[in-house]
């Protein structure tokens, strides 16, 4: 069901590595306005974060550097080494990334078109308040070739990762559109202008 009758939303999704926020970026350049979860996502775990001592209740005092500082790649090793410390997680963060994100969305101006990037699209049900669905596609050892060349993810955190989402193959097939990045940055684009412009001239019908 879309959010709004005179806004689209556009929601973007793939694995880790693909390219998500580069295709972000490209819708950006295009006219859509932008937004990341992930970007939300980070704002609680900033030092004065309003769920610190939940975080805490969750994963222990460990995430915590001496003057109280959230650690975010702790909380990253725990939860991805961890089922059950990755769900409360979610548990946690996902309604407020949410909340988040409809305010962001509800102070755009009519006829705006909302790109917003979210990895777990589908799990959360995400997709279901968007008007198009785009998942950036790569085959898996390209995704960890691409992640092992930007750094700070070993391959054991990496398939962890891939394993708590969604296969990339059942998010192809629920998805409008669906980018192959296999080229660069310019290939990406091509696509992406393809599909801005086909979700253009369907809000205009």
């Amino acid at each position: 069901m879309a959010l709004a009758p005179n806004k689209t939303l556009i929601g973007i999704t793939g694995s880790i590595g693909s390219g998500k926020s580069t295709a972000l970026s490209i819708f950006g350049e295009l006219g859509a306005v932008t937004i990341s979860s992930d970007a939300i996502a980070r704002t609680f775990t900033e030092p004065n974060s309003p769920v610190k001592t939940d975080l805490v209740g969750i994963f222990g005092p460990e995430i915590l550097t001496n003057d109280g500082t959230i650690l975010r790649s702790k909380i990253a090793e725990l939860a991805f080494g961890n089922e059950s410390k990755l769900k409360a997680l979610n548990e946690l963060l996902h309604p407020l990334v949410r909340k988040a994100f409809l305010s962001f969305f509800e102070s755009q101006k009519p006829n705006s078109i909302v790109a917003w990037e979210v990895p777990l699209l589908f799990e959360t049900d995400a997709h279901t308040i968007c008007d198009f669905t785009v998942t950036i596609y790569l085959p898996k050892e390209h995704n960890w070739e691409r992640v092992k060349a930007r750094g700070g993810m070993d391959l054991a955190d990496f398939e962890r990762r891939t394993a708590s989402q969604m296969d990339i193959e059942k998010k192809k097939i629920l998805s409008d559109f669906v980018v192959t990045n296999d080229t660069d940055r310019e290939g990406l684009k091509e696509q992406i202008v393809i599909i801005y412009k086909e979700i253009q001239k369907r809000i205009q019908r």
